[in-house]
């Protein structure tokens, strides 16, 4: 397939790319792009709304490319801010390592498993000295980190801010230097975190990844994003007259929203929005 062929492909269904044009002399390259997700696995279950991202490094994999699937059991004790109005709740090491062996098996159900590198971040952070953290957080400042949104919310609203939390884009952009990323996936929220990426890769001397992000999933509640932590989620493992009723319980604009976003064939598209009308 060509670049602007594959391009065209890719560009399904997303709802930012920085740049169009970097992602497209990545392609015209040749060779097989570093695709890198970041997962946090802090519950059991992969949920809808993360199909909408897996579906799409699917994609890249369907094009030739290797996808990178990091398995966050070091930056899921920090947890994501990203979105979030309150701090989250710290999980241990165990309990991050026992749910992610459920994840990788479900995460298989969507990805080709031979196109897959999975890696734990921890395998680096862990490695790294006091110093080394030191260091790091040098290469960003304070006000960098309270642009975010959510932040400026939590302020606003004299909610607090933990300084760990403000560890985790530091953290998720190593990361991208770490596996030398060429595309970084995320939903909409990441954008903050994948530009912190391109900033340290720049840094290192590498090629900076191009920013890809899919939509965010409303989660059952209407209101909030489809989240483990919200308990608004419908999870891919679950019984399909269990999903069938969780579903049919939103509203027609989030029901159109997922099968905008779920579904891969016009037909599975056109099932939904019938079933919509006649529920």
């Amino acid at each position: 397939m060509q670049p602007e062929e594959a391009l065209a492909f890719l560009r399904q269904g997303a709802a930012q790319i920085i740049s169009e044009g970097e992602l497209r002399d990545k392609l015209a390259l040749g060779q097989p792009l570093r695709v890198k997700l970041g997962v946090d696995p802090t519950t059991s279950d992969i949920h809808l709304g993360h199909t909408v991202v897996l579906r799409k490094l699917r994609q890249f994999q369907d094009l030739g490319h290797q996808a990178i699937l990091i398995i966050g059991d070091f930056t899921g004790m920090i947890g994501d801010p990203s979105g979030r109005s309150v701090t989250r709740r710290q999980l241990t090491h165990h309990e991050l390592i026992a749910n992610a062996a459920t994840y990788r098996e479900q995460a298989f159900n969507i990805l080709d498993p031979a196109r897959t590198e999975t890696v734990c971040n921890g395998d680096w952070f862990r490695a790294m000295s006091f110093e080394d953290v030191i260091r790091l957080n040098s290469r960003v400042t304070l006000q960098q980190m309270l642009q975010r949104e959510d932040f400026k919310a939590r302020i606003d609203n004299q909610q607090p801010i933990h300084a760990h939390e403000i560890q985790y884009p530091i953290m998720q952009g190593w990361d991208s230097v770490m596996v030398k990323a060429d595309v970084e996936l995320g939903g909409t929220d990441q954008l903050f975190n994948i530009l912190i990426g391109r900033d340290f890769q720049r840094e290192e001397g590498q090629s900076q990844q191009v920013v890809f992000l899919v939509p965010i999933l409303e989660g059952l509640d209407g209101s909030k994003k489809m989240s483990k932590s919200f308990g608004n989620y419908v999870a891919v493992n679950e019984p399909a007259s269990d999903m069938f009723g969780k579903l049919m319980k939103r509203s027609t604009n989030g029901t159109r929203a997922l099968a905008r976003n779920v579904c891969r064939t016009p037909s599975c598209r056109t099932y939904v929005l019938i079933t919509i009308r006649i529920s």
